[in-house]
């Protein structure tokens, strides 16, 4: 479990090893050169290419090549880390330093990589590279503007040459005043166009809040057609960013990945349909670790993608590479809605979507528009089938240890606790003994042809009383299935292994005395949180109680 412009257009990486592309001089690249600049020119040291042993006559042709070939655009990274002259120098140097990939680099957010001074001394005596001025372009698409600052090159190597010196192995470039003033101006005016857009942005999400208390009172089935808006169409990447900044935290990955399970569930979905994986395409949506990937690599999928917008895609990155399965496995960092992937269709798309309650964090809706956009006609989507589960528990111990403990708490009431607490549903692992009717399903999803409508329902249903005792509370759960050649599944219910989903527990306001036999005509309905896209509110009838529940 499901942002960054920079990894649209990566282009394939040249393979490790290679210096084919550099030894060679081209007719093109002499021709740059003017009559009369080929001497100073010569003078110069060769550029060499960041990423191979390609050289180049000037600095200006090897960073071209950075651009076209590589994919690297320093004129971008200079403008999105605000680059002045020495952190430039320490970026480059970081680059012949480190040996990162083009793509890594594109889609860092930050330039903590190359803050260190140690980056100062230069990689390559007279680096060509660190003596040059770099022109600035910004693009600002959606307002409709283009901003295009060029030099010409005569000037730019009169420059090179006349602002070179060596001190104790170290280059200083002095950067022309006047294009600091250009850059500042143009920095303020699209500082100024990105308020505009948040302001935008804020105004519309207004908008959509007002739309929804206006359609609040309207009819089940109208609201229905009026459809519900997915998570990606509420949060902006931005707005969600403590979301995704969650997943990049170990010990969620390290909790996800020891429930044995969930995990071996996926592996012999996957595994153990070999004839069915074989030669496949595969897109793991919120690959995480990149775990499901390699299992589906492992089942014989020629090409696997997987995308995730937290930042544990660049360890999964190097868990891909430490595992020698980069020729089958490709991660990409990213929000899928908004990512161009390198794939147009897949046979498969897995995920492991699946959040408390199976619907909290709303991550279907990913899967739901990835299957629209990239699946291909027969293709399917793994797991294919979930379901939600509703039972009654009767637990005193724990009820009166959550619910009693506010009557007496160190010898002061402090009773007005329990409503805003018995509103939160609870996330516990419930002991299978404590189960005291029937479980009743109330939600039955088909992933391949489910709509976020479906993630919104309203169920009638009647649970059948074991034993006498008192009721404290409703617990629900779900199944998830693998319906293959060799099926799978798993349950997260009270009666089986726990998983790191455990249950979700709706307790009662006062326990509900009930005998053998009796039958509890109960209705659930299931709603998406306003104020939170990836929360739920939880309306339970129980005969004629009416409670409801918060699941955040």
């Amino acid at each position: 479990m499901t942002d960054n412009s920079s990894d649209d257009d990566v282009p394939d990486l040249v393979p490790e090893g290679r210096d084919d592309l550099g030894d060679d001089s081209s007719d093109d690249e002499d021709d740059i050169c003017e009559e009369g600049e080929e001497d100073l020119v010569d003078s110069l040291n060769p550029a060499v290419d960041l990423f191979s042993k390609k050289t180049f006559k000037t600095a200006e042709l090897c960073i071209q090549y950075c651009r076209d070939v590589h994919g690297l655009d320093l004129m971008v990274l200079k403008k999105r880390h605000s680059m002045d002259t020495f952190s430039f120098i320490r970026f480059i140097n970081y680059l012949r330093t480190e040996s990162p990939s083009p793509g890594f680099v594109m889609s860092l957010s930050s330039a903590t990589k190359w803050e260190d001074d140690r980056f100062m001394k230069p990689v390559i005596p007279d680096d060509p590279i660190l003596m040059y001025s770099l022109e600035d372009e910004e693009e600002e698409e959606e307002n409709g503007c283009e901003i295009d600052i060029s030099r010409d090159i005569n000037d730019e190597i009169e420059n090179v040459s006349g602002e070179r010196r060596k001190a104790d192995g170290d280059a200083v470039v002095q950067v022309n005043s006047e294009l600091e003033t250009q850059i500042r101006s143009l920095e303020r005016e699209l500082e100024e166009k990105r308020m505009e857009l948040v302001h935008c942005q804020e105004d519309m999400l207004k908008m959509r809040a007002a739309a929804q208390d206006l359609f609040s009172g309207v009819e089940e089935t109208t609201r229905k057609s009026l459809g519900t808006l997915s998570v990606s169409e509420q949060i902006t990447v931005e707005e969600d960013h403590s979301y995704f900044q969650s997943y990049a935290h170990y010990s969620i990955h390290y909790e996800m990945l020891s429930d044995r399970v969930r995990t071996e569930s996926y592996r012999n979905a996957l595994v153990k349909n070999p004839d069915t994986l074989k030669d496949a395409k595969v897109l793991d949506i919120g690959c995480g670790t990149g775990i499901l990937s390699m299992f589906a690599a492992q089942a014989g999928a020629s090409k696997v993608v997987g995308v995730d917008c937290s930042d544990i895609i660049y360890q999964a990155m190097d868990i891909v590479r430490e595992n020698k399965l980069t020729d089958k496995v490709e991660l990409i960092k990213g929000r899928l809605e908004e990512t161009k992937l390198p794939v147009e269709k897949f046979d498969f798309i897995i995920s492991e979507w699946m959040g408390y309650f199976l619907l909290f964090e709303g991550m279907l809706d990913s899967v739901i528009a990835a299957r629209e956009r990239y699946l291909t006609g027969g293709g399917m989507v793994l797991p294919n089938r979930c379901t939600i589960s509703l039972a009654a528990i009767s637990d005193n111990h724990r009820y009166s240890s959550l619910v009693g403990f506010w009557d007496d708490v160190y010898g002061y009431k402090m009773t007005c606790m329990r409503s805003p607490i018995l509103e939160e549903a609870s996330v516990e692992v419930v002991p299978g003994d404590s189960l005291v009717s029937n479980s009743a399903e109330v939600l039955n999803l088909d992933i391949n042809t489910c709509t976020v409508q479906d993630t919104e329902f309203v169920t009638d249903f009647k649970l059948s009383i074991s034993k006498e005792c008192n009721v404290t509370a409703i617990v629900g759960y779900f199944d998830t299935y693998f319906d293959l050649p060799n099926p799978v599944m798993f349950s997260t219910g009270p009666a089986v292994t726990p998983t790191h989903w455990k249950q979700t527990i709706f307790y009662m306001p006062q326990p509900i005395p009930v005998k053998v036999d009796q039958i509890l005509n109960c209705k659930i309905v299931c709603k998406r949180m306003k104020t939170d896209a990836r929360a739920l509110k939880v309306a339970l009838h129980v005969d004629d109680l009416v409670l409801k529940y918060t699941v955040d």
